[in-house]
């Protein structure tokens, strides 16, 4: 089933275990607080964060495909700077192509009307999706800055004075030292320290310092980097996390105690060894 353990703010948590109606009816009621957050006016200037690359416009990643096909163009860019740059622009002109969402990805819905309705969509085959039981609707080739426009826009073919807001979450699996390892759903506007929460925090023995981001077995965020990114609160949109992301939190290294015996037994040795070759030496020069 889908066990919903927590929810705060614009932050769900779901743990994937199993089909069933049991997990329906949960995310159901999931889907009424998270209707009742979304419709709550917000405060602006509490959340200044600046949009991030998930949520680029279509103007603004076409914008940036021409800066990159100008810079590629030119003999500026060489060596790794130049792969770098291919690679984004092929990634941006995939989005432009083929959209921003994928089959299992999963978003919650408010629809205004007459009173405020909250539902769940998940991304099925053929990138189709059903909400409030109106007809199907691809959202192949869609943004995520476009989201809200397309399902308004659809919404509006068979209701009247129909607004539709979304909350795309963010599938992440949490493994390692963390109390509760599985996989949890969550706004991309949350702090990745967040995410290591919903897991149930931190063992006794984890190594936050060491946390990492791995993509398709390529670490996408380092240690090095998460530990400055945990300080500053980054959130997961800022540091582009993605559905299907793992969050690795490893294991404090911890000297046993066997291993600390050997130490001293190997030092004791050398001193041991070091003060008769000196005496040794000393009585060969006084003799």
């Amino acid at each position: 089933m889908i066990a919903v353990t927590r929810f705060g703010g614009t932050l769900l948590r779901a743990r994937a275990e199993c089909g069933g109606r049991a997990a329906t009816v949960a995310f159901r009621v999931l889907s009424l607080l998270a209707a009742l957050a979304l419709s709550t006016p917000r405060n602006t200037e509490a959340q200044s964060v600046t949009a991030g690359a998930q949520r680029a416009t279509r103007a603004e990643l076409e914008t940036r495909a021409k800066e990159l096909e100008s810079q590629l163009a030119g003999s500026g860019l060489k060596g790794g700077n130049r792969n770098k740059a291919t690679a984004e622009l092929a990634a941006i002109r995939n989005r432009l192509k083929i959209g921003d969402f994928r089959v299992g990805d999963r978003f919650v819905i408010t629809v205004r009307q007459d009173s405020i309705r909250g539902d769940t969509a998940n991304v099925r085959d053929s990138l189709k999706v059903t909400i409030m039981n109106l007809p199907d609707i691809s959202l192949e080739g869609v943004l995520r800055s476009e989201l809200d426009e397309r399902m308004t826009a659809h919404a509006a073919r068979f209701l009247r004075n129909v607004s539709v807001r979304t909350l795309v979450l963010t599938r992440i699996s949490v493994v390692g030292e963390v109390s509760g390892p599985g996989f949890y759903l969550a706004s991309p506007d949350r702090p990745i320290s967040e995410v290591v929460m919903l897991a149930g925090g931190p063992s006794q023995y984890a190594n936050l310092k060491e946390l990492e981001v791995v993509r398709a077995g390529t670490v996408v965020v380092n240690a090095k980097d998460s530990r400055r990114f945990l300080k500053e609160g980054r959130t997961l949109e800022q540091l582009d996390i993605q559905s299907g992301d793992e969050v690795r939190i490893p294991k404090k290294r911890r000297i046993s105690g066997e291993l600390v015996f050997r130490l001293f037994f190997i030092v004791s040795s050398m001193s041991f060894a070091l003060l008769n070759f000196l005496q040794w030496y000393v009585n060969r020069q006084d003799g």
